[in-house]
């Protein structure tokens, strides 16, 4: 198998969408829920009997053709984090945040969890995974740790749609605020913390 796509799935999630959209392709995953994220998707992985691992959010939409060319792109260089382009699926504030997001991907190299990563299973594990410790943030901090091991960061020539659910629900400027002041948090306590 070359590919093995991997759905956290929180209380409060439902993939059946995703799912059925992934099995119609061909495509087995692997929905699990261990906790937290980072127990989910290590676990997931663990699990995983494909050569390239794909995290996929639970609320995540993607197009066919994406998927289908996805497995191209992966075998040019196996050595490399993968990630889409973000987009939401409201209009309104959240552009602004889409926006934000690719501009500091296209900047910076940090994607979050929610564009979907796509890496192999060998670098995964040489990498030791995400923090189970984290409450949040695992993802940022999983991306942080392979830029200070000198893994190439690329974004792919797709785009990804994720839920602006919490947005709408929280409001849009709470969640901002929210993620911004996370942000900060997990770059300034990994960037002075040796080896992290």
């Amino acid at each position: 198998m070359f590919l093995s796509i991997i759905i956290p799935l929180a209380s409060d999630d439902n993939a059946d969408d995703l799912v059925k959209q992934l099995q119609r392709l061909g495509h087995d995953p692997i929905v699990i829920s261990e906790g937290t994220r980072a127990k989910s998707l290590n676990r997931g992985a663990m699990l995983a009997n494909g050569e390239h691992l794909f995290f996929l959010h639970a609320d995540t939409k993607i197009d066919d053709s994406s998927l289908d060319k996805l497995p191209d792109i992966l075998e040019e260089n196996p050595n490399i984090l993968y990630y889409f382009k973000l987009k939401f699926d409201r209009s309104g504030l959240v552009y602004f945040n889409s926006l934000a997001t690719n501009l500091r991907c296209y900047l910076f190299s940090i994607p979050y969890g929610d564009q979907g990563f796509c890496i192999s299973k060998k670098l995964f594990t040489e990498a030791g995974g995400f923090a189970e410790n984290m409450t949040y943030g695992e993802d940022m901090h999983f991306v942080l740790k392979l830029k200070r091991a000198g893994i190439a960061i690329r974004r792919l020539p797709f785009c990804i749609t994720t839920s602006a659910r919490k947005y709408h629900e929280k409001g849009w400027l709470i969640v901002t605020l929210i993620h911004q002041w996370r942000f900060w948090k997990i770059l300034y306590g990994f960037s002075f913390v040796k080896g992290k």
